[in-house]
């Protein structure tokens, strides 16, 4: 009986069409998740097994050209893609191509065995494989019952204060499923996560594990990749990406830290980790443990309703809570204090100084200035193809700088750079001047108020290198510093003893966001970073620095009170229809000529609206276009249509189609 395959092919990305329907040679033995080559116009083209039958076609079939030892994919990974493809909008080949490293996609065997060529390992590779020192933990009887809630559940919700012991309490549902033979995956948001999360689970889990992250280099990756896909680690840890590992015999999935902006994917496909891992969990039947002291709205408000079990920890295992004061720099701006650090924080940082402690600064702006600025005509230099203002760096730490330059300008979105300039560019002014605090002109006042100090910086400037972060992270746990200055890379998750001071020199910059989320991130933010101090028994202090001291989202996070910041919220989510209580799509038209763009996107929505009424689709709004919030990047204009309401999905065939057409379905940010 002939068999035939239906393919997703790489050469079709940018075609609507799914799949391609193939002949299966005799002899030839495949399954979906197999990786092929098959002929595709006039050359050949390599593309993925998703699906057979025996039902012949009605058009003349060509047949597989060759295919692979083994699947590359597992079965309940081929119906995760279609999944994700279906709620993002984007072709099945983009999220197959998301499941494997470029390595092995590129050759389908890259990193299955040992390289002799191989001459670098990551730092991080190492901690994960040396020598360990297993250790048991008692829990709490409040643990104890949020581990039974785990197991009793298919989706949990673990929202706990900051050290309340939730790493404990997965970790002990991972122990739990280890023991049934089954595997565990970990996710972190972000690198500050992973090493002292791979240090604990290691001393917790006696059972191999894999780490998949892009600090590795493309052949660990692979290697790492490999491991898995082989059942070698029974332990998967990584960040966002690491949701579709090919992982046999899943049964927990732990997303740490909930919530966190960083586990959406800002390329195609624009995934959320999150919503990703739940799909996981209810294709492969694992369990699936959310964890955080900060939730998203949407998530808690799914727990609140009953929708998902919700396991509470409500106690500190160790340490007390800092003590939070709210620096009102309208008063310091009074009292004639013109700097960026406030009276009552530099006293902070002084007194953990003179007590040998450590202490932190966040501020989530890198480089030295946030602009630069004509003090006569009042206009910024701005990027040449992106409609941003550039960031000052010093030479020789901003990405792609100009060399021989004591000072140069910056685009954080697309990388251009020039040097500093004299003049201004557009009334020949001298008068031009560097505006604005990033963390590194921060780094140098720094230095000059503390001259004894032993600082540090970590921000994505410094932890772009291979092992950066390990590095500045082993360097300030082991107290080979003593002020560590830097941007979200230290607000989660950081377990340091000594750190007894934190500061947030500018807690009003999400607050500014144009985001239906800014004041969520800001109680996120301001309540992880606090919880950087007093992981011990040490009188700690967490100065937050704002012009808004009176604002709930600040009110709240001062006092850790997360419920009452969440009553806050809610009503003004309700009101302007944002979720939890309507679902986000973004269609977003780029072009290099703006009124192209322009026109294109006012077709789009007129032809959306006018579609909507023709079927009797309700429910929905079509709001613009506008122009995106960064209108113009890399050369390109872009504009955008948003769609609102409840079942999205069913005005997915009216939308425009084609390459200069990009979807953001459940937008953050």
């Amino acid at each position: 009986m002939a068999l035939y395959a239906e393919v997703a092919v790489e050469a079709a990305r940018g075609i609507a069409r799914e799949s391609y329907t193939y002949a299966v040679p005799e002899g030839m033995d495949v399954v979906p998740g197999h990786q092929v080559t098959v002929p595709f116009g006039r050359r050949n083209s390599y593309g993925f097994v998703v699906s057979l039958g025996t039902e012949a076609p009605e058009v003349e079939t060509k047949p597989i050209a060759t295919a692979g030892d083994q699947p590359l994919l597992l079965p309940h990974q081929v119906e995760l893609a279609r999944l994700v493809a279906d709620h993002y909008w984007v072709p099945l080949i983009e999220c197959i191509r998301a499941m494997l490293p470029p390595r092995v996609r590129g050759t389908g065997s890259a990193g299955a065995q040992a390289s002799n060529r191989q001459r670098r390992h990551t730092r991080l590779l190492e901690l994960a494989t040396g020598p360990v020192r297993h250790e048991s933990v008692d829990l709490t009887d409040e643990q104890l019952a949020a581990v039974d809630v785990i197991t009793a559940n298919p989706v949990t919700l673990l929202h706990g204060v900051i050290a309340s012991g939730k790493t404990e309490v997965y970790l002990a549902a991972a122990e739990h499923a280890l023991e049934q033979a089954l595997r565990v995956l970990l996710l972190v948001p972000d690198i500050s996560l992973t090493p002292q999360l791979v240090q604990r689970v290691r001393a917790r889990l006696d059972a191999p594990i894999a780490v998949l992250h892009t600090q590795l280099t493309e052949l660990e990756r692979a290697q790492q990749w490999w491991r898995t896909r082989r059942g070698e680690a029974q332990v998967v840890l990584g960040s966002r990406s690491a949701v579709f590992a090919p992982i046999p015999r899943l049964g927990l999935i732990c997303v740490d830290e909930e919530g966190s902006s960083t586990y959406k994917q800002d390329r195609t496909p624009r995934y959320e980790a999150g919503w990703v891992a739940r799909q996981l969990a209810a294709v492969t039947g694992a369990r699936l443990v959310m964890d955080s002291a900060t939730p998203s709205v949407a998530t808690y408000y799914e727990a609140d309703r009953g929708k998902i079990a919700l396991a509470t920890l409500t106690h500190r295992v160790r340490g007390v809570d800092a003590e939070v004061e709210l620096a009102d720099m309208r008063d310091e701006a009074a009292a004639g204090n013109r700097q960026p650090l406030s009276r009552r924080l530099v006293e902070a940082v002084t007194h953990a100084l003179e007590n040998e402690e450590q202490a932190i600064l966040y501020l989530n702006r890198r480089g030295l200035a946030t602009y630069v600025m004509c003090r006569d005509c009042g206009r910024s230099v701005q990027c040449l193809g992106c409609s941003v203002a550039l960031v000052q760096h010093s030479a020789g730490r901003a990405q792609g700088a100009p060399s021989g330059l004591v000072d140069g300008l910056v685009c954080h979105y697309c990388g251009y750079s020039r040097a500093m300039p004299s003049v201004c560019d557009h009334c020949g002014s001298r008068n031009i001047r560097a505006l604005g605090l990033g963390t590194q002109r921060l780094e140098g006042m720094v230095k000059r108020i503390w001259p004894q100090a032993r600082v540090l910086r970590l921000d994505s400037d410094v932890a772009r290198g291979p092992d950066s972060y390990f590095r500045v992270w082993e360097e300030f746990s082991e107290r080979r510093a003593d002020i560590l200055v830097g941007t979200q890379l230290v607000t989660r998750g950081l377990d340091l003893p000594a750190v007894t001071c934190v500061g947030v020199v500018d807690a009003d910059l999400p607050l500014h966001f144009p985001d239906y989320r800014s004041a969520e991130n800001t109680y996120s933010l301001v309540a992880q970073v606090a919880g950087r101090a007093g992981r011990t028994g040490r009188q700690s202090y967490v100065i937050v620095q704002t012009s808004n001291p009176e604002h709930y989202s600040l009110r709240a996070a001062a006092t850790g009170d997360y419920e009452g910041f969440y009553r806050a919220e809610l009503p003004a989510r309700q009101a302007f229809v944002f979720p939890p209580f309507a679902e986000l799509a973004v269609l977003t038209r780029t072009d290099r000529d703006d009124a192209k763009a322009a026109a294109s996107a006012r077709e789009a929505a007129e032809s959306i609206a006018a579609g909507m009424v023709k079927e009797g689709i309700a429910g929905i709004r079509v709001m613009g276009p506008s122009p995106a919030f960064i209108h113009r990047l890399r050369g390109e204009y872009r504009w955008q249509v948003t769609l609102k309401g409840d079942g999205l999905e069913r005005v997915r065939h009216l939308a425009p189609r084609g390459k200069d057409w990009s979807y953001d379905i459940d937008p953050v940010g």
